[in-house]
């Protein structure tokens, strides 16, 4: 559903805009019959303009409001990376703890939550910002994770270890390429 400026819920914005069409056909109907000049002609041309200034706001305003979902869903997928980096970090920094893997793995743990805290803490692009281009980087930074710690875990080749760090650090430099707009 999507929230409409008048308060209400509306299934399409297209019934909005026919909503706000009619209101000014009506105020329109009322204005025809009435004479300029007449004391009555001012507020029924006020009638006309105000409801015209509303059909006009709404839609230079829409846009915006279909663009609110799209963000939303970047929006999540930004933080959920950050959580499964930040989880994949502490399970690599428990592993080496708990005598699992190498000690000396708990010096990846440092970036990985590093990582994670960046995409935890920046800032997503407005609607009709160029927020959709955070996903990919998002999802690379996660991935990145998941491959270095599998590849420090399991004792694979360090190059399974490089290339997870590199995917990760890439898909970082991804996600901090398009600064926010400061408005």
């Amino acid at each position: 559903m999507l929230w409409l400026p008048s308060g209400g819920m509306g299934e399409d914005p297209e019934d909005h805009i026919a909503v706000l069409q009619s209101r000014v056909r009506e105020r329109l109907d009322e204005l025809r019959p009435i004479r300029p000049g007449s004391e009555e002609y001012g507020p029924a041309t006020d009638a006309v303009i105000e409801a015209a200034t509303e059909l006009i706001n709404y839609e230079e305003r829409l846009p915006v409001l279909l663009d609110r979902a799209p963000r939303r869903l970047s929006l999540l997928i930004v933080r959920w990376s950050g959580v499964v980096t930040a989880a994949i970090g502490a399970s690599l920094g428990i592993a080496a703890v708990a005598g699992w893997s190498s000690r000396w793995w708990l010096l990846l743990v440092i970036p990985l939550i590093a990582a994670a805290a960046t995409l935890l803490m920046i800032p997503v692009h407005p609607p009709q910002g160029p927020h959709q281009s955070l996903r990919p980087g998002a999802l690379g930074v996660a991935a990145g994770a998941l491959i270095a710690s599998v590849g420090a875990v399991a004792r694979l080749s360090l190059w399974v270890v490089g290339v997870g760090m590199v995917v990760l650090l890439a898909a970082l430099w991804h996600v901090r390429r398009l600064p926010v707009d400061a408005r």
